[in-house]
């Protein structure tokens, strides 16, 4: 090889590598870019779901603190058939329907909760129970009930976390 050749070369390969690095680095940035927009889909999904979780659990708490407040407006009732007592009877069971439609949600969206959905799941069906007992016995502990939509809160708060993939 003459030095004119090894010259020339050394200029072609001079010229290449940054041409190479560019078009490694335009590969890496494409394949970056790709898995950044995965990762980005994936998280709106997840987002959107635990939205829909958290909002279906603040409309579970509304119909049981609704529900409380009608049982508690029917106890003290004189006579819970007069019409004011019907008029209440009747919400109570629009709201039995309710409860269980948002608790079948709850049940529905705690799937991308694995960890801590099952507390949640748990502690609805807890204060449903608690529920259709006072109703039953027209008497109850409304503090138990109070501790037991806390314990659910705290469930919901622990499972909506997980459901973004934020730590505690």
């Amino acid at each position: 090889m003459t030095s004119e050749t090894i010259e020339l070369l050394k200029l072609a390969v001079g010229v290449a590598t940054p041409v190479v690095v560019a078009v490694i680095g335009l590969a890496v940035f494409r394949r970056f870019e790709g898995v950044k927009a995965e990762v980005a889909r994936q998280s709106d999904f997840h987002k959107k779901w635990a939205d829909a979780f958290f909002e279906t659990c603040q409309q579970f708490m509304r119909s049981m603190e609704r529900y409380r407040a009608l049982l508690n407006q029917l106890q003290a009732l004189p006579n819970p058939n007069n019409p004011v007592g019907t008029e209440y009877q009747n919400e109570l069971n629009v709201l039995n329907v309710s409860l269980s439609e948002l608790e079948l949600r709850i049940r529905r969206s705690v799937v991308f909760a694995p960890n801590e959905g099952p507390k949640v799941k748990a502690a609805s069906q807890k204060s449903i129970a608690m529920l259709k007992q006072m109703v039953t016995d027209m008497q109850g502990s409304f503090d138990a009930l109070f501790a037991e939509m806390d314990s659910f809160n705290k469930a919901v708060k622990t499972a909506h976390a997980e459901m973004l993939g934020v730590n505690k």
